[in-house]
């Protein structure tokens, strides 16, 4: 992946981060334009598309683009009053890339649907020194791993911090904070969803790395803002807890673990959204892989009860299933050969303690990996 270092005031950041990212960021609106104008179609899912439809959709490109933009400007208003550093780094980003800031504004909120991912994380006796551990696969449909890069923010006022995530996106698969505060979130399959762009967005959410040090402020933070559209799951960790927050238009649910285990692989699993699970009614792709992998995700715990560390982490992350009840190629490590076109793009294991974290590129099984720390405060 490609790395880049952006510093300065919130705009001056994301005029660099367009710059950077300026080609894919041009191309990656228009596929996720595309993308979603079959998600259109009916029977059809957003990023799962039907490319039969194809000759349908594109002769109508411009059209749909000039009703995304319109549609997109419903977000600067939350935007300018919860995350106003993010509005001036789309902004700047719009400038930088030299893209229509309607079109960014879109691709930021269209893009949202796409993490369909797998989230676990452990803390006190559940792993091997005490300390809170976390770790993440992105999955995404097969070529996205194109635009992956890695951020690392340095703001004039603010804690820096360093994620991974899609050119042109300003919210990340996963990052970490100079303070070793840990974010991670995933898309939740609930009802509602919609392939209109979201009045309320889940980027407001990734406003805590750069204001939080504690999971306790980001609890906070995060009771402070609205639900957003999108159903979602938000972990967060710290030196000694996480948080987990499943959200959607029908409810809310904030937990502060200090001792346990918890993971998601795209349903949700606290009381309050469970009842509203979509799991009977998304498409045979999704359901299955999603069932394969929280089946899995039991399975490979139990092994590791009381002795989560991070080969430990990497063992589920690249876990490819069992030939002997159907789930081999179609568990967390995802090829896109077998799964239908969804591809493992990057991967994560974090100690906040340590304030490091290992990103993989694209499947952790491959061991392609680097160490990243984050040291330095930031007092302004």
């Amino acid at each position: 992946m490609k790395e880049f270092v952006l510093h300065g005031n919130y705009y001056e950041m994301g005029r660099q981060y367009g710059q950077h990212c300026r080609r894919n960021t041009k191309l990656f609106t228009k596929v996720v334009q595309v993308m979603v104008a079959l998600a259109e179609r009916p029977g059809a899912e957003i990023f799962t598309p039907q490319y039969r439809y194809l000759p349908l959709v594109l002769p109508h490109f411009f059209k749909n683009r000039r009703r995304y933009r319109v549609e997109a400007h419903k977000y600067v208003d939350n935007l300018n009053t919860y995350y106003p550093e993010g509005l001036e780094m789309l902004k700047g980003m719009a400038d930088g890339a030299r893209v229509d800031l309607g079109d960014l504004l879109f691709l930021n909120a269209a893009a949202e649907a796409s993490l369909r991912c797998t989230a676990l994380a452990a803390t006190g006796n559940e792993t091997a020194t005490g300390e809170p551990i976390l770790a993440m696969n992105a999955d995404e449909a097969k070529g996205v791993e194109r635009f992956e890069v890695v951020l690392d923010f340095q703001p004039d006022s603010g804690y820096r911090y360093q994620v991974c995530a899609m050119a042109g996106v300003l919210y990340y698969n996963f990052g970490m904070n100079e303070k070793g505060l840990v974010l991670m979130s995933t898309f939740l399959f609930l009802p509602n969803q919609s392939a209109e762009v979201s009045r309320v967005p889940m980027l407001l959410y990734f406003s805590i790395l750069n204001r939080c040090a504690t999971v306790d402020e980001a609890k906070e933070l995060l009771e402070s803002l609205p639900r957003c559209d999108v159903a979602t799951v938000v972990y967060v960790g710290d030196a000694e807890k996480f948080l987990r927050m499943e959200q959607g238009p029908m409810g809310r649910e904030i937990e502060i673990v200090e001792d346990g285990l918890r993971s998601n692989a795209n349903f949700p699993m606290t009381q309050t959204l469970t009842p509203y699970s979509k799991i009977d009614e998304m498409d045979e792709a999704s359901t299955l892989f999603a069932r394969n992998r929280m089946g899995r995700l039991e399975q490979l715990s139990s092994t590791y009860r009381g002795a989560f560390d991070t080969e430990a982490m990497q063992a589920i992350l690249s876990d490819h299933g069992d030939a002997d009840d159907g789930t081999h190629m179609r568990s967390m490590c995802m090829h896109p050969k077998h799964t239908g076109g969804k591809q493992t793009c990057a991967s994560i294991i974090a100690l906040p303690r340590q304030r490091t974290f290992r990103l993989y590129g694209p499947n952790p099984c491959l061991n392609e990996v680097k160490e990243y720390g984050l040291y330095a405060t930031n007092t302004g």
